[in-house]
């Protein structure tokens, strides 16, 4: 960073010295009377002020980022070079017989006296956007009061409206009033100029502080000083288009080095003092640049991180060529790993509290990213929590009724069926946006073969095709589990018939049971879809249960 503050101080000190050079043949020409030497000294003036214009336009060429404000900027460059231009050519190099040529010359003035604040709109418009922003397309209505300014000052032979010439138009250069059109001129650049001023201060604050970037304020802080002592007359031999000029570029330039306009300089200090882990090698694979945070590699390591990544522990090793060397990078995957760690020590107690589980979850977790397999796995946990109380209240009553035993693990089979598959239900939801209707004969059959280890008797006609909702399917799915839970320890006998068709379900259930069914039994099953009915006939009860292609609400 040291390195680089030195050389932009050399570089403003060799511009001041130019300037000062250029100042002094002025002042010099004024004190020579050979005519030889006179020109000598306007001629090294003229050539150091746009010399001076031309290389902070290249350096602009080679600094700044967003294409946009690189156009604006070095066109604002390129007008000061021919405002200068034209400036000398006029007063130097016109006689007085080319009075018609030297008018127009002094007309060509209002060209970047216009269209240079226009530009600083345009800048200061940029900064603080991100770098593909582009300006509004009706602020390009600007360059119509413009053109049109312009337009009255080239055609002013003819009008007179921005000056008028009591003596003749020969005398042009000396006898002249400022008429309407110039006062518009004026205003366009002054009113310009503020805004650029105003928006630039405003732009300057840094951001959370009360404080302002210093440089852009210091700028400004001169002009005014200067502006206040040219009114006062202390200035008034200087040249004045050559002083805007340079008030405009340091303006322009301040902005730069503020950071308010971004730019390609000090990317070696921060490439150093980046956190990224990275260096840049040449194709000895010798280091070039390294960053602070960078370990060193050994020449082995480089050329295998050419062809793949390469793994170090905590980091992995990336490379890709560049012009003359490489470029490798270090990514820090220390959390990722603590995070996969913590995974796999919470997949292991959801295996231990439900081996149930255990086959679906290894399935699944080979399929499934690591950082959603814990928000999948508490999801299924939450959703079946009911029935996992369930099956761990009846594994605790086998011990102490060893006359139940095959009863209540048949109990266990058929609550476990549904665990099971309400979980695949739910990780098919996850992948799909609708699922195979096969899915839902797949659940219900499943449960119905472990309803036969109670010894009841089972039935199911299924004609189901095509893809159905996922809420659908799980709507159905957990009031068939409802039913068979509320009627488990009476039930001996069901009989289903499911029909699945054009993104409609039909489901219906006819239940025989030992004893004689409570009609309040089955008013507490409710349902998010469709239409749900059922009738008790003492020892039997018919349920019907349909959810329309639109799943409307109950």
């Amino acid at each position: 960073m040291l390195k680089i503050k030195i050389t932009t101080v050399k570089s403003a000190f060799l511009m001041a010295i130019l300037i000062m050079i250029a100042w002094m043949m002025d002042k010099f020409d004024n004190m020579v009377e050979d005519a030889v030497v006179q020109v000598l000294f306007l001629s090294i003036r003229n050539l150091i002020h746009i010399s001076l214009i031309i290389m902070w336009c290249t350096s602009l060429y080679r600094r700044i980022l967003n294409k946009q404000v690189r156009q604006y900027m070095i066109a604002n460059g390129l007008l000061m070079a021919f405002w200068l231009t034209a400036k000398a050519i006029k007063y130097e190099f016109i006689s007085s017989r080319l009075y018609f040529l030297g008018r127009y010359i002094w007309y060509s003035y209002y060209i970047p006296m216009i269209l240079i604040p226009l530009l600083g709109v345009f800048i200061i418009n940029h900064i603080g956007k991100p770098e593909d922003y582009r300006i509004p397309k009706k602020m390009y209505y600007l360059y119509i009061p413009a053109v049109l300014i312009l337009a009255g000052i080239f055609t002013n032979d003819l009008h007179q409206l921005a000056f008028s010439f009591p003596e003749g138009i020969e005398w042009f250069d000396s006898i002249y009033k400022y008429r309407v059109i110039y006062f518009a001129a004026m205003a366009w650049f002054v009113v310009g100029g503020l805004y650029f001023v105003v928006m630039l201060l405003k732009k300057s604050r840094v951001p959370g502080s009360k404080t302002m970037q210093k440089l852009p304020l210091f700028i400004m802080l001169g002009a005014v000083l200067f502006w206040t002592l040219y009114c006062l007359g202390i200035f008034r031999s200087c040249d004045l288009t050559v002083v805007d000029c340079l008030i405009i570029s340091l303006l322009l330039e301040s902005a730069i080095q503020s950071g308010l306009i971004p730019s390609n300089t000090n990317y070696d200090e921060i490439f150093r003092i980046s956190t990224v882990a990275a260096q840049i090698v040449d194709e000895d694979y010798q280091p070039r640049i390294m960053s602070a945070v960078a370990v060193p590699l050994t020449v082995e390591q480089m050329k295998q991180a050419e062809t793949d990544t390469v793994n170090m522990g905590n980091t992995l090793l990336h490379s890709k060529p560049i012009t003359a060397g490489h470029v490798l990078w270090q990514d820090d995957v220390t959390q990722i790993n603590e995070l996969m760690e913590r995974l796999r020590d919470t997949r292991e107690q959801l295996n231990q509290s439900n081996h149930l589980l255990q086959a679906e979850l290894e399935l699944k977790e080979n399929q499934a990213k690591a950082d959603e397999q814990n928000r999948l796995y508490d999801r299924i946990s939450k959703e079946v929590a009911p029935q996992l109380v369930k099956v761990e209240r009846i594994l605790k009553r086998i011990g102490s009724e060893p006359e139940n035993e095959e009863k209540l693990m048949a109990k266990v089979c058929v609550i476990g069926s549904y665990i099971k598959r309400r979980g695949n239900l739910l990780l098919l939801w996850e992948e799909n946006q609708r699922i195979n209707a096969r899915e839902l004969e797949y659940c219900i059959r499943e449960s119905l073969d472990n309803l036969r280890l109670a010894k009841v008797f089972t039935s199911f006609e299924c004609e189901c095709a095509g893809e159905l909702l996922p809420t659908h399917i799980i709507a159905v799915y957990d009031l068939y589990e409802n039913l068979v839970e509320s009627l488990l320890d009476n039930v001996t006998a069901m009989m289903i018939r499911l029909r699945c068709r054009d993104g409609q379900i039909t489901i219906k259930l006819q239940v025989g049971c030992e004893e004689e069914i409570a009609q309040n039994s089955l008013a507490n099953i409710s349902v998010p879809f469709g239409c749900f009915s059922y009738e008790i006939q003492e020892e039997d009860a018919i349920i019907s249960y349909t959810v329309p292609k639109g799943g409307a609400e109950v």
